[in-house]
């Protein structure tokens, strides 16, 4: 119905009008916001609109990326010149595909991704953020990488956003530890680079030092500049993504990724979470065992990009802790006590937060 050119700009700036209209909300009930249900059925109704409209998307690789490969392997299980592959490594993403070919168009496939890449965002925060449920999913849409691994990197996004509903329960009883099991499973099944954030998620289960998970970030920076290309050769030999490993070491990548080097910028976006967390753990003393858990769970899979800071595409092994950026961010500001007049501050954070996303948009 659109042209492709449009969804971006149509997606920012509406994402920056409500997180305005919200920062207003915000300054107005700055002292109360923690104690009162603040979740808006408008918020409901934008996201069913963006799940629509952009699983909808026309068939475009210039605008929308991956999308123009993923839609030639549909035609071609449609046409039947291709087949559902039992062994592939990411083979539950694969029968889903091959399945959806039987009896929908490639229209119908990304809707259904779509949904399935938003509305599992959505469900993890109305259980980890419950008062504050469509707050916390703007931040989600404000983030950097949101709306990319929604239209290009499809398989990834549908597989983290398992990840985040599974950190969402894996701190609960039996009961609720069995699905977290059963969630990573199924993300391992879509997209086997959530090993990495799965291993992380287990490790801040059983090691809550955060001192020392801090350290190993900082230490992290360090190994990065003085060892980089001997860290990402150590990552390619693990074979845990073959075109993660390509990435790594393929030096013909470099040209599409802007500034290939040590990106400062980028290290300094992943360090709002931990520098919030540093505030929040050490400075208010504030222990909230899912904040810690999600805050350890981030840090150490960020600190594995930082080593492979300087990969070509980097940005692809950036998200497997990108992907829980705006909870990380987001579950502090609106679930713990720690300014007076906090909402002006979460307001103020809000905004800067998808200001960067926008400044981003108008950069690149």
């Amino acid at each position: 119905m659109f042209s492709p050119a449009s969804y971006y700009p149509a997606y920012i700036f509406s994402t920056l009008l409500i997180s305005c209209i919200y920062t207003i909300y915000l300054n107005k009930h700055s002292n109360t916001f923690l104690e009162k249900n603040n979740n808006s059925p408008f918020i409901l109704l934008y996201v069913v609109l963006f799940i629509i409209l952009v699983g909808l998307r026309p068939v475009s690789g210039y605008y929308f990326g991956d999308t123009i490969n993923y839609a030639s392997s549909y035609y071609a299980l449609q046409a039947n010149t291709a087949f559902y592959d039992p062994d592939s490594s990411d083979w539950l993403f694969s029968w889903l595909m091959s399945t959806c070919a039987l009896f929908m168009d490639v229209h119908g496939f990304f809707l259904l991704v779509e949904a399935g890449y938003v509305l599992l965002i959505l469900w993890a925060c109305k259980r980890l953020i419950s008062n504050n449920a469509t707050l916390a999913i703007i931040f989600c849409f404000g983030a950097f990488s949101f709306f990319s691994y929604g239209t290009n990197g499809i398989r990834n996004g549908l597989a983290c956003s398992f990840v985040i509903l599974a950190l969402s329960f894996i701190k609960g009883k039996t009961r609720d530890q069995v699905i977290a099991g059963i969630l990573c499973f199924v993300a391992f099944s879509i997209h086997k680079s959530t090993a990495l954030p799965i291993l992380c998620m287990i490790i801040s289960c059983f090691y809550q030092k955060t001192k020392v998970i801090y350290s190993f970030w900082f230490f992290s920076i360090i190994i990065s500049a003085v060892a980089g290309s001997f860290v990402e050769n150590i990552f390619s030999g693990l074979g845990f993504d073959d075109r993660l490993d390509n990435y790594l070491t393929n030096r013909e990548y470099d040209d599409q990724f802007s500034s290939v080097g040590f990106r400062w910028d980028f290290l300094l976006y992943s360090a709002m979470p931990i520098l919030l967390g540093w505030y929040v753990v050490f400075k208010e003393k504030i222990y909230d065992s899912q904040y810690l858990l999600l805050l350890h769970t981030y840090i150490l899979a960020n600190a594995f990009w930082v080593m492979l800071i300087r990969a070509s595409f980097s940005n692809r092994f950036a998200y497997l802790s990108w992907f829980m950026y705006p909870i990380v961010l987001a579950y502090p500001l609106l679930m713990l006590p720690i300014w007076k007049n906090q909402g002006k501050k979460v307001g103020l954070i809000l905004m800067a937060h998808v200001l960067f996303t926008f400044l981003m948009w108008i950069k690149g």
